[in-house]
């Protein structure tokens, strides 16, 4: 299973840049100083309530009293945002884990072109702080509104061409379009909706892939009640042979949550690998899309992906 250090921190400080994103900071409760981190890396962010989420470090790598992250709300979300920002008092403890790295800068690039939409600015910020000394660079920043975009002042900070595309304004980013004026050497990095970022997909259908750089952390959680596949069982290796049954409109993740089997998770779409199980037997229909195929010859992610018949699980 990858694992990652987990760390006691506190809120030591929160900030509303936007009524609708709360920024938090994260000091460590003994006071040391926090893990080196590239930029662009995110946290695992473990909620006092069980709730866990990921959000990327927005604060500069030399800073390291403090990390810093940013939470849009989503009232009509899953219950994450809304845990972050009505039940996490400056002061409360909890547990972050180690960074992890995201989207890399590309220093061989000849032009930086970032693009986000709404709170995928996050990452974008992060990225900012590693680009090289005179590196040429613009960021494209999609947004509902004006009122409600934050870091339009961060990133005009960190030293590249800012243009904001204001949606309740009409304007809004044509990647058809944008990508072909592109100068020649250029790498995108690009964090957002998902229509936004499957559009830049395949305005980039031809390029080579390491120049298109993108990060997710979530995609569409199917509504309950819908049919994801054939019921199946898992047995827990490590707890005498339990067996918890998942139901074809479930996926293997809620059940063993369900059953009050403890599994590290976030964005529940196969796409951040927090959730990732071994398994030692059985056959395994993967749905995600961080595992390789070597690595899915013992390893899942239960949030998406399912077995067929019985899995054996190290847990």
């Amino acid at each position: 299973m990858r694992n990652h250090s987990v760390i006691p921190v506190y809120v030591q400080d929160a900030d509303l840049p936007t009524p609708d994103v709360r920024e938090l900071a994260f000091a460590t409760v003994d006071g040391e100083a926090l893990p080196d981190f590239t930029p662009g890396a995110h946290v695992h962010v473990h909620h006092p309530s069980g709730i866990q989420r990921q959000y990327s470090l927005i604060g500069s790598p030399s800073d390291r009293s403090r990390y810093r992250i940013a939470i849009r709300r989503q009232d009509d979300g899953r219950g994450g945002s809304l845990a972050f920002h009505d039940a996490l008092p400056v002061g409360e403890k909890l547990a972050i884990s180690s960074p992890v790295e995201g989207m890399t800068i590309d220093r061989t690039a000849r032009h930086h072109v970032f693009i986000a939409g709404g709170i995928g600015v996050t990452p974008v910020i992060g990225l900012l702080h590693a680009l090289p000394d005179g590196a040429d660079a613009e960021v494209h920043y999609c947004v509902r509104s004006l009122a409600t975009a934050p870091y339009i002042d961060v990133l005009k900070a960190l030293g590249a061409r800012v243009k904001v595309y204001d949606e309740s304004a009409g304007e809004l980013l044509d990647a058809a379009a944008l990508v072909p004026q592109l100068p020649h050497g250029s790498t995108i990095y690009h964090c957002g909706p998902a229509g936004l970022m499957a559009a830049i997909e395949v305005a980039t259908a031809g390029w080579d892939t390491d120049k298109v750089r993108s990060e997710s952390f979530g995609g569409d959680v199917p509504v309950d009640g819908t049919t994801l596949g054939d019921p199946f069982e898992v047995e827990l290796a490590y707890s005498d042979g339990k067996v918890v049954q998942v139901g074809s409109d479930e996926t293997m993740l809620r059940a063993l949550l369900r059953e009050k089997v403890s599994v590290d998770y976030s964005c529940e779409a196969g796409e951040c690998g927090t959730c990732i199980l071994d398994y030692r037997k059985g056959s395994v229909d993967h749905r995600d899309t961080v595992l390789d195929d070597d690595e899915r010859a013992a390893m899942m992610t239960p949030c998406v992906s399912r077995a067929r018949g019985r899995i054996v699980i190290d847990l």
